[in-house]
């Protein structure tokens, strides 16, 4: 049997998905019992060249796709907000599944549009959103039905990435970084819907809202990017082992969230230091199986567009896990994922008292120092904290033993109390 389909967009997305639908007509014939056939593509310039051959396909006119009783399946790859919300919406009010990977859409209007959605009987499905080729939406459905999900976190914005890893292993600046990931197409003229965090936090909210069955305002969620990363910083952080690497993340507490995207420190030992490039990767953590990481390419013609093809799949196999509850409106609360973080400090000049002053208060605190240099009246180091972090910086700023001019989270394995007693032994000798 076949069944027709509408396809908004044919950029680097769409032209993924008309490839692979094409060529694997057949086999997803054999799997599912029907026949995918994109019956129109809508586009804004009928002239425009094309990689692939398209003749009789195209039109300008969004209304031959969602007017159309035969198309039974939308498929949404324009981005942005408008018109995609307004398409979107009137495809699943008319009965039409609908297939998205425009993640901005889904942060800011995925309430509403699963509302119209399961209030019509279709599916809106959005796997190509998150993560590029990474099944990650599939997996947590499937997690979801015999554990507790309580943390979702991972390296969701493949141009970051890039540019993060041309300046910890090629020692480049962020300037030359990001001039290399554009000239390969990594990043827009403007980067900013990247490099400023934006990007990983629509990613996050929809995972959330997947994980956690909760809906988190966008403008809720502190964000911080790449572009303000000093290279001292970086040098520390290489230098100790350590990668610096955009993290979103999201940790479900009784009465809220702890949520946030900021640079995050990774030590080398963990899978996460050696997801480069453009790579993305994800980790789920729950109760009964302990820690999942999911790793795969983030962006790309064909990598995301085999996740909207996943997404065709399941709805031809009908395939579903019961729903859950409408999502719940929880409020992001100020909190960490980690006891552990980095911080860099300008001490003040000339002062010989400064590292007696700084491991002082670090011993009153019951701060655990794992890395740290001391040098032309700069402190930098990596510490292990009893108090809440923000409880620590106040008590820092009040003391005025220096100006904080840098703090990173860290993912951090568990440390011993041996490393605790030779702090407090080396604190004791000074």
């Amino acid at each position: 049997m076949k069944i027709k389909i509408g396809l908004l967009g044919l950029g680097t997305v769409g032209t993924g998905v008309y490839k692979l639908i094409t060529s694997r007509g057949g086999h997803m014939w054999e799997s599912t019992g029907f026949y995918p056939e994109i019956k129109k593509i809508l586009v804004k310039n009928l002239n425009k060249p094309r990689k692939v051959k398209v003749e009789g396909l195209l039109t300008q006119n969004a209304e031959e796709i969602l007017k159309d009783k035969e198309i039974k399946i939308v498929i949404e790859a324009i981005g942005g907000i408008s018109p995609a919300y307004e398409y979107v919406k009137e495809a699943l009010a008319s009965g039409k599944h609908v297939i998205t990977a425009n993640k901005e859409l889904m942060a800011k209007h995925g309430e509403d549009l699963n509302e119209t959605a399961k209030k019509n009987g279709v599916f809106l499905k959005c796997e190509a959103s998150v993560g590029g080729a990474i099944p990650i939406l599939h997996q947590i459905d499937r997690l979801k039905i015999t554990d507790e999900i309580d943390f979702v976190g991972g390296i969701v914005n493949g141009t970051t990435n890039y540019i993060l890893t041309q300046m910890s292993t090629k020692g480049k600046s962020y300037e030359e970084a990001l001039k290399e990931a554009q000239q390969l197409g990594y990043a827009e003229a403007n980067p900013d819907y990247d490099v400023k965090g934006f990007d990983s936090l629509y990613k996050l909210i929809i995972l959330m809202r997947k994980v956690f069955n909760v809906n988190v305002p966008v403008n809720s969620i502190r964000r911080s990017g790449i572009d303000g990363i000093a290279r001292e910083d970086l040098d520390y952080i290489t230098e100790w082992g350590y990668k610096l690497k955009l993290f979103a993340w999201g940790k479900k507490i009784e009465n809220g969230v702890f949520a946030g995207v900021e640079p995050v420190l990774v030590e080398e030992s963990n899978i996460l230091s050696r997801v480069n490039d453009v790579n993305n990767a994800v980790i789920l953590k729950g109760d009964s199986f302990g820690e999942y990481v999911f790793v795969g390419k983030g962006a790309g013609e064909l990598p995301t567009g085999d996740a909207v093809v996943a997404d065709l799949i399941d709805i031809l196999l009908n395939y579903n896990i019961k729903d859950n509850d409408a999502a719940k409106l929880l409020p992001v609360r100020q909190g960490s994922f980690t006891d552990t973080f980095y911080i860099r400090l300008k001490m003040h000049k000339g002062d010989i008292l400064n590292l007696q002053k700084i491991l002082n208060f670090f011993k009153r605190e019951e701060a655990l120092i794992l890395e740290s240099s001391y040098e032309n009246d700069t402190f930098a180091a990596v510490i292990k904290l009893k108090t809440n972090i923000d409880v620590f910086v106040e008590k820092l700023n009040d003391k005025k033993i220096g100006e904080l001019k840098a703090i990173f989270k860290v993912l951090q394995e568990d440390i011993d109390e041996l490393q605790l007693k030779e702090f407090e032994d080396l604190v004791g000798v000074i």
